[in-house]
């Protein structure tokens, strides 16, 4: 009996909610007047492909001396280039960053360095880009096999963006106007008042997250980690009432 009650009181506070959705009561329409304004949300999302990929690896060396530690550096980063070469990159779309010389000393077993030298540490990074995005992903799933040749490569994740976000974002924008336009129509129409000019309109922040993600943050995301994204905008429209 009781397990009943609760089902038909659910069902009820459902429809009193359905209800409440489909029609502006005469107390909220009343409320929205002496305000002279009807707050709404606006809502755009679009599906957008990266049109920039990015690789990035860290070549890393190590000897006793220094002279035998670039050696090291530069036969790996020959065989790195040699890697790279099938790919196609022009070579504006490769570069090599400053050769980075470290020295490693003896750390004690609670981390403290001493000034026991224990070896020189070399290193230095390659990235390359280009706009076909494909080409970047199957680099980044193939570069592992060069570890099979001793180089000592760290790998970095491959990012993808898209170049013309901040053009897009403007479009979002309006897209997210107009869809807040549609929904103070309804309104209006429901609450039996008209529209006047926009008050205010406060743009949210942008969620760009893999697609299909249902992630969201309060201080937006910028998704670099996959090829086709989404992009979703929200925008706070104000409207005279009359």
């Amino acid at each position: 009996m009781k397990k009943t009650a609760i089902a038909i009181s659910t069902t009820l506070a459902l429809c009193g909610t359905l209800v409440w959705i489909a029609t502006i009561g005469a107390d909220t329409a009343l409320s929205i007047k002496n305000k002279g304004y009807v707050s709404v949300k606006g809502y755009a999302k679009q599906t957008i492909k990266s049109n920039m990929g990015m690789f990035g690896a860290t070549i890393k060396a190590k000897s006793p001396e220094l002279q035998p530690a670039y050696d090291k550096l530069a036969a790996d980063r020959k065989a790195t280039l040699a890697f790279l070469k099938p790919y196609e990159f022009p070579d504006k779309d490769v570069r090599f960053s400053p050769v980075e010389v470290a020295e490693k000393h003896k750390v004690t077993e609670r981390g403290y360095d001493t000034h026991e030298f224990v070896h020189f540490g070399l290193s230095q990074t390659v990235r390359a880009q280009s706009s076909d995005v494909e080409k970047i992903a199957r680099l980044s799933a193939e570069i592992g096999e060069i570890l099979g040749q001793g180089v000592e490569l760290v790998i970095s994740a491959p990012e993808y963006i898209y170049t013309g976000l901040e053009e897009l974002k403007v479009e979002m924008i309006g897209l997210a106007t107009a869809s807040a336009a549609e929904r103070a129509k309804t309104i209006a129409q429901k609450g039996g008042f008209k529209l006047g000019n926009i008050a205010s309109v406060r743009v949210g922040i942008f969620q760009i997250t893999p697609a299909y993600s249902t992630e969201v943050h309060d201080y937006g995301i910028n998704d670099t980690t996959s090829i086709d994204k989404e992009i979703k905008s929200v925008v706070d429209v104000q409207y005279f009432v009359r």
